[in-house]
């Protein structure tokens, strides 16, 4: 594969990498706390007709046997979600309770906003910014469907989301999640459908660079509306490293007390992230970030970084 090519020399077993973009991955869904007991809604699903599997994290179930999962009357009920697993894993290493205030930078279509709410089981405030107007359709859908409370919508660039209210007091967050728009190279499958295709373009550096430039704008936004002590989490569901390790170098060398912390996922395998890439030297905490694969968990390819500001 000509796209992925330029990654054979850091993706562990590189030909079952390939193997495993040949095969469709598994459908999941997420039990939504917020709406349903998870033995109970299990139950529901099981007579439904869902071929169930239970996956390594919480609520997290892997299925089959239905063709229309979001068209059940548990569906619009709000007692599960379809979320992929790689998708999943960003909020569960936040460090979330109840009472914080947490900031989606990029939030639709709302997945990890509304698992964010659950986990702090709507005792949280989380402001879900989303830029674009034709996904705040789909946000609103899925507060509303889940059951989510804890939300306020904002519609600012990520880049140039205010650091400062009205009355010029600042605006600081206990904890910031930035699910960055990128290439989306963790996606791909070679067997797309045919009006996907188009997606699996050869590897273009003018596209991956100018997309890692917003991202780098982004996350020292993020980082200065995180408070002292607080945490934030970088994700992206691509492979290439300007937009993952270099995104995260880029922000401990344009400002203090960034610490790479460990990201621990019990369950989940992954490889450490890159401390070098080309002729780039990279800071040795990127090696405590972590890179998902698909032969390793068939999900999404998917980059997550777990970042603390120094007290």
């Amino acid at each position: 594969m000509e796209r992925f090519e330029r990654y054979r020399e850091i993706i562990p077993e590189y030909d079952l990498f390939i193997e495993a973009i040949k095969r469709e991955h598994p459908s999941h869904l997420r039990i939504n706390t917020l709406k349903a007991d998870p033995v109970r809604a299990v139950d529901a699903l099981r007579e439904r007709g869902f071929i169930l599997k239970e996956l390594p994290l919480e609520n997290a179930w892997a299925f089959e046997g239905v063709e229309k999962p979001g068209a059940t009357l548990e569906y619009f009920l709000g007692y599960y979600h379809l979320q992929g697993l790689s998708s999943m894993l960003p909020p569960h290493c936040m460090e979330l309770a109840p009472g914080q205030v947490i900031l989606d930078m990029c939030a639709s279509p709302g997945s990890k906003t509304t698992q964010m709410a659950a986990l702090t089981e709507n005792r949280s405030l989380i402001v879900a910014n989303e830029l674009k107007k034709r996904r705040l359709g789909i946000l609103k859908y899925h507060i509303e469907r889940l059951g989510v409370l804890s939300v306020l919508i904002t519609g600012f660039q990520a880049q140039n989301f205010p650091q400062r209210l009205l009355d010029r007091s600042p605006i600081q967050f206990d904890r910031v999640l930035l699910d960055a728009p990128c290439t989306g190279e963790g996606r791909f499958r070679l067997i797309m459908r045919e009006a996907e295709q188009e997606l699996m373009q050869p590897y273009r550096p003018e596209s991956t660079h100018r997309i890692s430039g917003y991202q780098r704008q982004m996350i020292l936004k993020g980082f200065d509306l995180l408070k002292d002590g607080g945490i934030m989490v970088y994700s992206t569901c691509t492979y290439s490293p300007e937009e993952n390790e270099l995104v995260i170098q880029h922000l401990i060398e344009n400002r203090g007390g960034v610490l790479v912390e460990p990201v621990n996922l019990p369950g989940i395998n992954s490889v450490p992230g890159l401390t070098s890439w080309g002729e780039s030297v990279l800071d040795p905490s990127l090696s405590n970030t972590v890179r998902i694969y698909p032969h390793y968990l068939d999900s999404w390819g998917f980059f997550i970084a777990k970042i603390r500001k120094a007290l």
